[in-house]
């Protein structure tokens, strides 16, 4: 489904209109360097565009590069020769150190050398027999720029820190208009160039495309993919076949998928484009995200995701998005048509993640953009744990998934996986959520020393969610309020409510600040098997009471509490019932000490 997806979006973007996918491609590009038409650098320009993104309630202003059709780069590992250079390393030859603040040539590997004799000596040999002002100028730059006299540059010194991360195209000095790679002679060649060796490399099977529907050339090597978090700084291919055992039928590589180099360029192109745009792709751990629709208001859809799964300074600020959001602090999901986006429109999700040799597809979600939306507006709803708490993004959720003492915790790629299809779809939430969320709970520490705490409105917001959700889809109804329910009967509730009432009972028993409570030495075996636990409790809580100057009111709502609860203590409690325990815990601390301030 994805190939297909990339291929019509391919196929219906503008983006990629005017050019051959086999011969050119879009580059990010920041500077324009300036020749003199004897081949000195007269100036280096800036030419990134300013857009406005959201910052907080604000806006800031960032420099975006712009993107230049220009001779496709190759494709291969290591250092190799591309008509056109666009890359730092290769055109001037020097490396920049940030610590020390100063250009060198000179590096372990001698990589920079290399890549910038290579340079040099293909391009030189490629501008043979042409002649205009800027190839001229281009061919002198080739023949007199020394990269170890040219370590105190001064155009260079000016872009020093942006040197090592931006990408250069050439133009003539005095006619900026007049840039390298627009220079139809060179062009020319280079096509024609380009063509034969295409030909030349054509593969000889032949087969009917899965996504053409055409007898085609079978793609033999696919394209590789860049910009997926923790893949191959090369890039990896999404389609391979490198183990002789995934052979069949005497097909190797990946003849064995029978796409057609039509389809494969088709699709590597959109997924690197897309993966180059901060608007159309998000990180979450080590799983990339990459999100489009194959319609004209794409941008505004992508913008609007964004903004709901929290991804920051994604797009433009959409003021009718407060609307919506304004409705999920009330519970509601509220009217869709004011974000002014085709509700029918097809909306795509995939989730893409690196293995040692390629990229892996956890998941696609293809639906409605309104279908996505309301679920993803549900999910809000669903973790409000308090009336006044606004949006939380997705990222809260995950960290709160791991130790927060850890540096090399990460969410399991199967649960995040799961947790956001449970989210598109509207579906159940895994149950490995709850279980870790009550393990973190039960394990991470509560000291003022700390700057994680055991609760947390996120953590207790997962459970909701998780409770609710789950009894909603399977008994049509909802079980666990925002505030403190007096009415709910659910032992395991109930639990959770008396120790949270034994806890404050013993702080208020002491004219200080304990060193040490009932939640420290108790609350995770409370949780599990509270009639090992509470007898013991509630003896403990006799002598706090006889401390307190009027114990009337909590002698009497542990009382209240007490008798709620059948007979006696339950023996053990379940996942679900562990996050019963926790809630009810929750919610009757709340209001304890928010009494307590009124």
């Amino acid at each position: 489904m994805l190939i297909r997806a990339l291929c019509d979006y391919y196929d219906f973007s503008s983006q990629n209109e005017g050019y051959d996918p086999d011969l050119f491609s879009e580059q990010d590009v920041s500077f324009l360097i300036a020749l003199k038409p004897n081949g000195e650098v007269s100036d280096i320009i800036d030419i990134r565009q300013e857009r406005q993104v959201p910052s907080g309630k604000k806006t800031k202003t960032v420099l975006e590069k712009v993107k230049i059709v220009l001779p496709k780069r190759s494709q291969k590992s290591g250092i190799d020769l591309n008509i056109i250079e666009h890359r730092p390393l290769y055109i001037f030859g020097l490396n920049y150190d940030n610590k020390s603040g100063t250009f060198t040539p000179y590096d372990r590997t001698s990589k920079a050398e290399k890549s910038h004799k290579l340079f040099v000596e293909g391009n030189l040999k490629f501008c043979e027999g042409l002649d205009s002002d800027i190839v001229n100028a281009y061919r002198s730059f080739l023949e007199k720029w020394i990269p170890e006299n040219e370590t105190e540059n001064p155009e260079l010194l000016k872009i020093a820190k942006l040197y090592s991360n931006s990408y250069f195209c050439f133009a003539l000095d005095g006619k900026l208009s007049t840039v390298l790679h627009e220079d139809k002679a060179l062009i020319d060649k280079y096509i024609a160039q380009k063509k034969r060796e295409l030909d030349e490399n054509k593969g000889e099977v032949i087969s009917i495309c899965p996504i053409e529907g055409e007898m085609l050339p079978v793609s033999r090597i696919h394209d590789k993919i860049k910009g997926v978090r923790g893949g191959n700084s090369v890039g990896s291919v999404l389609v391979g076949v490198k183990n002789s055992a995934f052979e069949s039928y005497g097909k190797t590589q990946s003849y064995n998928s029978s796409i057609s180099e039509k389809a494969m360029k088709k699709y590597t192109l959109s997924l690197n484009s897309l993966l180059n745009n901060e608007r159309r792709r998000a990180f979450i751990d080590e799983l990339t995200l990459v999100y489009f629709a194959i319609d004209k208001s794409e941008d505004k859809a992508c913008d609007i995701f964004s903004q709901l799964m929290g991804f920051n300074d994604r797009g433009t600020l959409d003021e009718n998005l407060f609307s919506i959001i304004n409705n999920i602090s009330q519970g509601k999901v509220g009217d869709l048509s004011v974000l002014d986006v085709n509700e029918k429109l097809m909306f795509y999700v995939a989730g893409l993640a690196p293995n040692s040799s390629r990229i892996s597809q956890k998941f696609i979600v293809k639906n409605e953009f309104g279908f996505i939306m309301k679920n993803l507006i549900q999910h809000q709803i669903d973790m409000k744990i308090k009336k006044d708490s606004g949006q939380i993004p997705f990222w809260k959720i995950t960290r709160e998934l791991v130790a927060p003492n850890s540096t090399t915790d990460k969410v399991p790629p199967p649960l995040l996986s799961n947790l956001i299809l449970s989210i598109f779809n509207g579906a159940l939430y895994p149950t490995a959520l709850l279980d870790i969320i009550i393990r973190r709970i039960k394990t991470d520490s509560d000291t003022d020393k700390n700057s994680f705490v055991k609760l947390n409105d996120v953590r207790v917001g997962i459970i909701r969610a998780y409770l609710n959700r789950k009894s909603r889809i399977l008994y049509s109804k909802e079980e666990i309020s925002m505030a403190l329910d007096e009415t709910n009967i659910n032992q395991a509730y109930l639990c959770g409510r008396l120790f949270a009432v034994l806890e404050y009972t013993q702080k208020s028993s002491v004219s200080g600040t304990l060193n040490k409570t009932i939640k420290d030495s108790y609350f995770r075996s409370a949780c599990v098997k509270p009639a090992t636990v509470f007898p013991k409790l509630l003896m403990l809580a006799q002598n706090h009471l006889a401390k307190i100057e009027n114990p009337l009111f909590l002698n009497k709502l542990i009382t209240e509490i007490s008798s709620k609860i059948n007979g006696e203590f339950p023996q053990t409690l379940s996942l679900d019932e562990q996050g019963k325990f926790i809630i009810g815990y929750y919610h009757q601390t709340n209001s304890l000490y928010t009494k307590r301030e009124k």
